[in-house]
């Protein structure tokens, strides 16, 4: 079962690795097909898909603040803004 808002909020501010690389593990492969649809490039998309993860976890706010209710809209968004 993936990652939810809550979980993925939980984990941030709790600072938990091992609960951050599950949330990467589940959404990994969504991230990386928006990603290669935005910019074309499997080196960009890898890229991108490492900013946006540094944002997320530098900045849990990205998250708490968008009024999206699924994780994988947020992520959606987060990696055309990104780009």
């Amino acid at each position: 079962m993936r990652m939810t808002k809550l979980d993925l909020m939980f984990c941030l501010l709790s600072r938990d690795h091992h609960s951050f690389k599950k949330f990467y593990q589940d959404y990994e492969t969504f991230m990386f097909r928006t990603g290669y649809r935005v910019t074309g490039c499997r080196t960009t998309t890898e890229q991108l898909m490492l900013m946006v993860v540094r944002n997320i976890w530098d900045r849990p706010t990205v998250i708490s603040k968008s009024s999206d209710r699924y994780l994988s809209v947020i992520l959606q968004k987060l990696m055309v803004d990104h780009k």
